[in-house]
């Protein structure tokens, strides 16, 4: 049965990422970034979990170029994506990789362009995940900052 179990936001335990840590996963990961001497020349934030990540890592390497990977509701709209070029290197950004769904998606449209994922969290170390702040190891539910809902 443990083998089965699903990690979701209805039932896994919780675990909440507070601001203070982005802050330090923000710094961590943009490190990581400089110190791969690797240069690009646009962010791409996908939706709707990289979309603070990316702008903190902008902010972090001074880069104004950042636009979105639209995904609503699990799903990839292709025909809303920014146009990529060939001569263009991207950094793709997410909050976590959790199941491989997302990154897999999106990587099925990015394949042929020269870019490279980053993440302020994965759930367990993998090879899709190089650029990462921190490996989680466990399977609560991860609930950041700008995710939380406000009492009525």
């Amino acid at each position: 049965m443990e083998n089965n179990f699903i990690i979701s936001e209805e039932n896994s335990p919780k675990e909440y990422c507070t601001w203070n840590e982005v802050d330090k996963l923000t710094i961590h990961l943009s490190k990581k970034i400089c110190d791969s001497h690797k240069k690009y020349d646009f962010i791409l934030a996908i939706t709707n979990g990289g979309i603070v990540p990316a702008r903190l890592i902008a902010k972090e390497l001074d880069m104004p170029n950042i636009q979105f990977v639209p995904i609503r509701n699990k799903k990839l709209y292709v025909e809303e994506l920014v146009p990529l070029h060939q001569d263009k290197k991207y950094l793709i950004v997410d909050d976590i990789y959790d199941t491989g769904n997302t990154f897999f998606k999106v990587f099925d449209i990015v394949k042929e362009f020269n870019f490279d994922f980053a993440f302020l969290m994965t759930r367990y170390q993998n090879n899709n995940a190089k650029l990462v702040a921190k490996i989680l190891n466990h399977r609560k539910w991860i609930v950041f900052p700008w995710e939380k809902k406000f009492s009525k």
